[in-house]
């Protein structure tokens, strides 16, 4: 069975966050109304396990143009909150394409204006390693037949 990838190696001032280079498709606005036409719109993106939903910046979301279609109570870090919802196509490096897919908006101010949430990364395999003192992130869609399992690599070396 095959599978798409993708391989990120992040610099050393970079390996305290995985953020890298996406493209967001998003509703063409005809009379105030999104239709069914996207354009593409490159952002930078952070890998965040701790988000069970992806998450667009509120800036972002304003240059976009774009339209909420919910509102939802989020918890995060400083809090919880009632923030609009947006549908995005998320378009990764490797041409992986995940359509209408949900993001909440957070207020920004960051390096990224997107955060691939667990919703993304669920439908396929992620390993952050560090060989040789380089941090690389790599992402594999869709998942394997098995898991990735360190500890029996571990028991069955010994």
């Amino acid at each position: 069975m095959g599978y798409n990838a993708i391989t990120i190696h992040l610099p050393d001032k970079q390996k305290q966050s995985v953020i890298f280079e996406i493209q967001l498709g998003v509703s063409v606005l005809v009379g105030g109304y999104p239709k069914d036409s996207r354009i593409e719109m490159k952002s930078m993106a952070l890998i965040d396990t701790g988000s069970t939903g992806s998450c667009i910046s509120r800036s972002f979301a304003s240059r976009a143009q774009l339209k909420s279609f919910k509102i939802i109570k989020v918890l995060g870090a400083h809090g919880s909150a009632f923030v609009p919802v947006y549908l995005v196509d998320v378009l990764l490096p490797n041409g992986i394409l995940f359509s209408n897919m949900e993001a909440a908006e957070f207020y920004g101010g960051n390096n990224f204006d997107f955060i691939i949430g667990m919703n993304i990364l669920r439908k396929g395999d992620m390993a952050i390693t560090n060989a040789n003192g380089e941090m690389v992130f790599s992402f594999r869609i869709p998942p394997a037949q098995t898991h990735i399992d360190f500890a029996k690599e571990a028991k069955n070396k010994y």
